[in-house]
């Protein structure tokens, strides 16, 4: 799915209001209905609902949920916020529409003392329909005051599209003055700052409406941005076929683990094994080595020489994948192993954990990186590899450059883990949930890609594969298990589960 920038959003809408063909204001109908499906699942018909609406094309939506709502005989009320004389067109008409059906159902608000001539409570539903996606400025005057009367009065809110005051394509500062809605509910396409953490209190969750935008925009918008479902993954999971032999599905080799970081080796090799690869070599401390015999046994194992931490790197020749970083450590012997790998190594390879620690200490070896060398740092990670960054948005563009200059896969971790490829493309994950926000998830993760790429996946389809299906792993696990007590290995448990329903 993409991911729209403002100035794509204008063109898919005017694309389908001519070629469908089909009218602005029915274009307009046809989202308010959508959204009104949603709104009323599980809604009381006598919650109380104000919609708050403006008079641009969002305002527009929000007259239109509010009269098929009243149709619907709920208990709905629409505001008119007078920030600005004139109507748009199609607002005009839906504002129209609703002052015949029900008059009464429409109050004016010209400033913050009409408010007080209108009976709210905090538990009342308040509907967010004032600027959508038309924001170029950071709010001020009237609608400043609105919004903050939406944030200081009620407990439940609802935005239509995007929710008034944040910014689609840029970073809003840390003073801009912006709805914090419970649910948005987004037309089409996700937005690129809901997938950001600034603004986790601005849009805590977000449901993508489809609004049948029409079909041919797939082939003529050419976005690097996408939003990656379970639909997406289906198309390029690969299966078995019944003649296959561990020979077929490759080697794999992890470098990770040490005296007092056993765990790490031990979680990366079975979500390794469990994601495919035919084949599983860990090189490893002898401690490692030995617990790894209990907890994995369908490993092998390559013992260092030093007892307490990597110092070797064991010959390379019959791998076709090679992981380092789990559990490590950073010293300099272990690097010295790093630096060696980067220059003698032609396998794939995927980067976690200490390793990239140890490269943000070495940054002149980042130009020995193979091509789609996979990097997967969390924020902190990765600023230590690059800069420090004031906003999510600066860490994107970041990421991007990063992946584009050195020709590798860039993982950066988040609540939707963006994968930044050699091209200039990105893609931000569907799945997965706070249950992840553990340690040993990444260690996990590692090992899900590693085996990925032996089994025979390309390294950017390992990428898109191995964070989906994590995430995906995550999510079967909480329905049985709290997102509280979810563990490293309860997701790796759900893999096989996760890879039958990608598979089916």
């Amino acid at each position: 799915m993409f991911i729209l920038n403002k100035d794509q959003l204008t063109f898919a809408d005017e694309y389908t209001i001519k070629n469908e063909p089909i009218a602005s204001i029915e274009l307009m109908e046809r989202a308010a209905r959508a959204c009104v499906t949603r709104i009323t699942k599980n809604l009381d018909s006598a919650t109380p609902i104000f919609v708050f609406c403006g008079k641009g094309n969002n305002g527009g939506d929000g007259f239109a949920i509010a009269r098929l709502l009243l149709e619907r005989n709920y208990n709905c009320k629409a505001l008119v916020i007078n920030y600005t004389p004139s109507f748009t067109e199609d607002c005009q008409t839906n504002y129209n529409k609703l002052k015949e059906l029900k008059p009464e159902a429409l109050f004016e608000i010209n400033s913050e003392d009409d408010f007080e001539k209108i009976k709210f409570t905090t538990d009342d539903l308040i509907i967010d329909a004032l600027l959508g996606t038309g924001l170029n400025k950071p709010l001020t005057g009237f609608l400043e005051i609105v919004v903050r009367f939406i944030n200081s009065n009620f407990l439940t809110v609802v935005s239509i599209d995007c929710p008034t005051g944040l910014f689609i394509d840029k970073a809003n500062s840390a003073d801009d003055i912006v709805i914090h809605s419970n649910i948005t509910l987004t037309f089409q396409y996700p937005k690129l700052s809901f997938l950001f953490s600034q603004n986790k209190y601005v849009v805590p969750q977000f449901e993508i409406i489809n609004i049948g935008l029409h079909a041919d925009l797939e082939h003529l918008l050419k976005p690097k941005q996408y939003f990656v479902g379970k639909s997406d993954i289906k198309q390029i999971i690969t299966k078995r076929t019944k003649f296959s032999h561990k020979g077929n599905f490759g080697h794999a080799l992890i470098i990770a683990g040490s005296e007092t970081m056993r765990g790490a080796a031990i979680i990366s090799a079975n979500a390794c094994l469990r994601s495919g690869a035919g084949l599983l070599t860990i090189h490893s401390v002898s401690k490692t080595i030995d617990a790894l015999a209990n907890s994995v046994p369908e490993a092998m194992s390559s013992i260092d020489q030093n007892s307490h931490l990597i110092s070797e790197l064991p010959n390379l020749e019959k791998y076709n994948v090679v992981a380092i970083g789990p559990g490590i450590g950073t010293d300099p012997e272990t690097a010295a192993v790093i630096k060696k790998l980067l220059n003698y190594n032609s396998s794939s390879l995927v980067i976690d954990a200490d390793a990239l620690n140890i490269l943000s200490e070495n940054k002149t070896w980042l130009s020995f990186l193979p091509p789609e060398t996979i990097l997967t740092p969390h924020p902190k990670e990765f600023d230590r590899l690059t800069e420090k960054h004031d906003t999510d948005f600066e860490r994107y563009a970041t990421a991007k450059h990063f992946a584009l200059k050195h020709k590798v896969i860039l993982i950066l971790k988040g609540t939707y883990t963006c994968i930044c490829m050699p091209d200039g493309s990105s893609y931000f994950n569907s799945s997965g949930n706070s249950g992840l926000a553990k340690g040993g998830s990444g260690d996990a993760l590692t090992g899900i890609i590693t085996g990925l790429i032996a089994r025979g996946y390309t390294a950017p389809k390992a990428a898109l594969i191995g964070v989906y299906i994590h995430g995906y792993a995550a999510d079967l696990a909480t329905k049985k298990i709290s997102k509280e007590s979810v563990l490293a290995s309860d997701v790796i448990d759900r893999l096989g589960k996760a890879f039958l329903k990608l598979e089916d």
